[in-house]
C-alpha cells in the first residue's frame, strides 16, 4: 500500500503538537498514542478524526474547528434569549442535569467519520481534511446540536387602583398578558444522529468501538480532572466524622438492598435512611431535560440520585454529602480519582463519559467481577426502569473512578 507523503507529514506534525501544545496534560497517554497514532493516519481509519488538521492551512487542528462551532452555537443561543418580545424566557438543555451546555464533541466526529468513512461508496480519508470535508463537519455538528423555541401566551385579568383627576382612588380591571419563550437546547449522541442518518448495522457497531478506543478523552476540556491530588483527598475525607469508617463492602451491601426495588425517576433524590416513603407513589417529575419531564410517574432514584442515596446508607453524613460525594454526574466525577479497569474494586464508580461531554451521562458503582471475570455495575436504569446489575460492557461503561471516601 502506498503511503500518502501529506499523510505521514501531517501524522508528524499532529504528534510534535500535541506533545508541545498539551504539556502535561495527557503526556503519558500521548507517548503511549504516537505510534498508533501514525498507523490510523495511514490506513485512513475513521479513528484518524481525532487526530486530523486542515489541509493547506499550518497549525489548524480538528479541535480549532469544533471550538468555532461552539462559539457560534453559544452565540445563537445568546441570541434567543435576549428576545425583546418575550416577557419570560426559559432554557431547558436536553440530557443535562445541572442546566449545563452540553459538549458533545466526541459524538460529531464519531457521526461525521462513520457518515463519510464507513461507508460502502465515497469513503474519504481522514487524516488531512479539505476545505469540502470541513463544511462537512460543521454541518453534522449543526444537524446535532439543535435549537428550537416556542412561544406560549397567558393571560389574566388584575385590579388596578389610580386616582382620577379629583384625586380619588379608582379602581378597574385589566387583563395583563404575559408571553413566554421556551429555548430548547438538544445535543444529540452519535446514536441519536446515526437513526437519522440511516446508519446501517455496521456503522452502528463502529460507533461503540470508537467509544472504547477512548481517544474522546483528547477532547475533554482542561477543567474536567482524571486524577485528585492528596491534598485534595484529604479535604474531601475531613468531612467524614470521626470515628466513622466508609467501607466498599457498606457501599455494596446498601446499592444491593434496592435491587428490582426502586424505579428510575429523571431528578429523583434522596437522603433517606433505609426506605424512603415516596417510593412508589406516582409524582410528577419536574427537573427539566428530560422526555419525561411533566410526566407522572412512580418515584425513584436517577443514576446519580441512586449513587447518593447509597453512599449515605453505607455512612456518609447526609449533612456533608456534597462535600463528599455529591449529587449529580458532574459533582461524583470530581470527589473521586481515575482507576484503570484493571485496578477496580467493589465500591468504585463507572461512568458512561467524562462531565458535560454526553446527553444523560450515567453512573453506576462496581460489584466486583462475574465468573468471567468481567466487571459488574449495580446502577439505576432508565432503561430497566429499576436498579439492576449489568456487565459495564453492556451498558458502555468507559470510566472507573475510585470515590476520594474510599481511599485508604
Amino acid at each position: 500500500m502506498a503511503i500518502d507523503p501529506a499523510m505521514l507529514k501531517a501524522a508528524a506534525k499532529i504528534a510534535t503538537t500535541a506533545l508541545s501544545d498539551e504539556k502535561g496534560r495527557q503526556i503519558i497517554l500521548i507517548a503511549c498514542l504516537v505510534p498508533l497514532i501514525i498507523i490510523l493516519l495511514v490506513l485512513s481509519s475513521p479513528f484518524a478524526i481525532f487526530f486530523s488538521i486542515i489541509g493547506g492551512q499550518e497549525d489548524v487542528s480538528i479541535v480549532s474547528i469544533i471550538n468555532e462551532m461552539q462559539e457560534e452555537f453559544r452565540y445563537k443561543i445568546e441570541q434567543e434569549k435576549s428576545d425583546s418580545t418575550a416577557d419570560v424566557i426559559k432554557t431547558i438543555i436536553m440530557g443535562s442535569e445541572d442546566g449545563a451546555l452540553i459538549n458533545n464533541s466526541e459524538d460529531v466526529l464519531i457521526a461525521y467519520a462513520i457518515k463519510y468513512n464507513v461507508t460502502n461508496e465515497g469513503a474519504e480519508q481522514l487524516a488531512v481534511l479539505s476545505d469540502d470535508q470541513v463544511e462537512k463537519l460543521m454541518q453534522v455538528y449543526r444537524d446535532m446540536n439543535v435549537i428550537s423555541t416556542t412561544y406560549s401566551s397567558t393571560s389574566k385579568e388584575v385590579q388596578v387602583t389610580t386616582k382620577n383627576d379629583d384625586g380619588e382612588s379608582v379602581s378597574e380591571t385589566k387583563t395583563v398578558t404575559t408571553t413566554t419563550k421556551v429555548i430548547t437546547i438538544d445535543s444529540l449522541t452519535a446514536e441519536e444522529i446515526g437513526q437519522i442518518y440511516g446508519f446501517d448495522e455496521v456503522q452502528k457497531q463502529v460507533i461503540s468501538e470508537m467509544r472504547q478506543s477512548g481517544y474522546g478523552v483528547l477532547l475533554a476540556a482542561s477543567s474536567v480532572k482524571m486524577f485528585l491530588t492528596d491534598e485534595e483527598i484529604e479535604v474531601i475525607k475531613s468531612y467524614i466524622p470521626e470515628g466513622v469508617t466508609i467501607e466498599s463492602t457498606s457501599v455494596v451491601d446498601a446499592a444491593e438492598s434496592l435491587v428490582g426495588k426502586v424505579h428510575y425517576f429523571w431528578g429523583g433524590k434522596s437522603l433517606a435512611i433505609e426506605w424512603d416513603d415516596r417510593f412508589g407513589t406516582n409524582m410528577e417529575v419536574t427537573s427539566s431535560g428530560s422526555s419525561s419531564t411533566g410526566t407522572i410517574r412512580p418515584f425513584g432514584l436517577d443514576c446519580s440520585g441512586f449513587v447518593t442515596w447509597v453512599f449515605v446508607n453505607a455512612g456518609l453524613p447526609a449533612d456533608f454529602i456534597e462535600a463528599t460525594i455529591g449529587h449529580g454526574t458532574t459533582a461524583q466525577w470530581n470527589t473521586s480519582t481515575s482507576v484503570p479497569a484493571s485496578s477496580v474494586m467493589a465500591g468504585d464508580l463507572a461512568f458512561l463519559a467524562s462531565p458535560g461531554t454526553r446527553k444523560i451521562n450515567h453512573i453506576g458503582i462496581v460489584t466486583g467481577r462475574n465468573d468471567e471475570g468481567q466487571i459488574m455495575i449495580i446502577h439505576c436504569s432508565s432503561g430497566a426502569n429499576n436498579v439492576t446489575i449489568s456487565t459495564a460492557e453492556s451498558v458502555g461503561f468507559q470510566y472507573y473512578r475510585r470515590p476520594a471516601v474510599l481511599i485508604k
